[in-house]
């Protein structure tokens, strides 16, 4: 896939993400002004993951390994598995 298909493709799914989060922010809270779209985000994570403790992790840990958090997801892979 050239750069400009990769980066349109990537643009749309951000965009279906957006729109995600602004329709959870509608339906799930009382006043939506009030809530985060990481609020939304978070719940739609949990209800994507089948709220699977495991599943949230890997999201979470895939968020901050794309971030190049990588000290802190040895941490926090340290914390899950002394956890679970």
């Amino acid at each position: 896939m050239d750069v400009k298909t990769y980066e349109k493709k990537e643009q749309e799914a951000l965009d279906l993400l957006d729109q995600a989060v602004k329709k959870m922010k509608e339906i799930a809270f009382v006043n939506p002004t009030a809530s985060s779209d990481e609020d939304a985000l978070g719940i739609l994570v949990s209800k994507f993951a089948k709220w699977d403790g495991q599943g949230i992790f890997n999201i979470a840990y895939q968020a901050f390994e794309d971030s190049n958090f990588h000290s802190f997801n040895n941490k926090f892979e340290k914390l899950w598995e002394e956890a679970a």
